[in-house]
């Protein structure tokens, strides 16, 4: 989720209510249902390398679980390539601020661990915001424990955005350029305390529905069951985000762009895109644009392939990757998961990420790509 743009609820509010203003703000895709797997700790390498399962809500929010304090209290959160902040929601919260009360919140009084530290935060996600006060306790994802963690007590929520969420809050997987000031953000501290073989992370998510087995994300490893080939790696262009340069975006044999600047997040779900090419892209790949929005029709006919070129190497999505259909008890509509976005950048969210399994290299600084395996069952 970065900072700068709008948290997917958001994204959703902003460009799809005039189409649905009856709509939840949570977006189903259809595919096949596959059992649960155990939100357990998996290693491959005794435990310096951490294998965490991620749950799925309507393709929407990928979320894993953890534990703050002393004893633990657990929390859902989203693993947030798109920041470099953590936050969970404060029992300190007002009683009118809904969305902290509809979700797991942080008593720091029950935690022998908890240190206070005195500063306040905020945090804006385009239309939506978090702001409370920081603290600093004890992260545990499952065995593995992370002590000296600052987040932040979040006391009020943007509500729109935060009151229908599975996930209670954030851990913020970015470089410390982008974190709070004279804070270590949670990875460099998992790094430093040696506690993964690698200072690296990979990714594979799935598309299933309902709140079902998403994907993984692996702490220090890299899984080479999940995904096809090998890994094509590009350096990091800049330090901060997970941001490098992407040779070029092109439908069919039309090019959109070229020596593009990109973020990896797996905070947003959607693609987002300058406003410049947005419409470019929508009307390339057959889609119409209505209020802001990219109509497209839901049997996908007559919808292009979008290729997108890392260094070398090119991923496919086709309209089945990107299409997501909206349901309402009266129609069905369907849009193109792509977004438009005031930022001369790109953002690769979950629509990507769902397809092109992803290693997070802090060590190496890169990042490194190979089409993932699909599970259909």
């Amino acid at each position: 989720m970065l900072q700068m743009c709008i948290i997917v609820f958001c994204l959703l509010q902003v460009y799809v209510s005039p189409l649905t203003k009856s709509l939840m703000l949570r977006v189903p895709l259809e595919v096949k249902a596959k059992p649960l797997a155990s939100p357990q700790l998996h290693s491959f390498l005794a435990t310096e390398t951490l294998k965490l399962t991620l749950e799925n809500r309507d393709n929407m929010e990928y979320y894993g679980r953890i534990s703050m304090g002393t004893p633990p209290q657990l929390f859902r959160v989203i693993f947030d390539t798109g920041s470099a902040n953590t936050w969970l929601p404060s029992s300190n919260c007002p009683e009118s601020n809904i969305a902290c009360q509809l979700h797991s919140r942080y008593k720091a009084r029950k935690s022998k661990s908890h240190v206070p530290n005195g500063r306040n935060y905020s945090m804006a996600y385009g239309s939506g915001y978090v702001s409370g006060y920081l603290s600093q306790d004890t992260l545990r994802l499952a065995d593995v424990v992370v002590p000296g963690v600052t987040f932040g007590e979040t006391l009020t929520h943007y509500q729109p955005a935060f009151i229908p969420t599975t996930f209670d809050g954030i851990v913020g997987l970015g470089f410390g350029e982008i974190g709070w000031r004279n804070t270590t953000p949670f990875l460099e501290l998992l790094c430093q305390q040696h506690l993964v073989e690698h200072c690296l992370f990979s990714v594979y998510l799935r598309r299933m529905p309902g709140e079902l087995y998403g994907g993984e994300i692996t702490f220090g490893g890299i899984d080479e069951s999940r995904y096809l080939g090998d890994l094509h790696y590009v350096p990091l262009s800049k330090v901060g985000y997970w941001q490098f340069e992407m040779s070029s975006v092109a439908v069919g044999n039309r090019q959109v762009a070229e020596k593009i600047e990109v973020i990896l997040d797996t905070g947003t779900s959607f693609i987002l895109l300058p406003i410049d090419l947005f419409e470019e892209l929508q009307r390339a790949i057959g889609a119409i644009i209505v209020n802001g929005s990219s109509v497209v029709s839901c049997q996908a006919e007559n919808l292009q392939d979008v290729y997108f070129h890392i260094g070398e190497k090119k991923f496919t999505l086709s309209p089945a990757d990107y299409v997501v259909k909206l349901e309402t008890p009266s129609k069905t509509i369907c849009i193109a998961g792509f977004m438009p976005i005031d930022e001369s950048f790109w953002v690769l969210g979950d629509i990507f990420l769902t397809r092109v399994y992803s290693v997070f290299d802090a060590d190496a600084k890169r990042v490194g790509f190979a089409e993932a395996v699909l599970e259909e069952n």
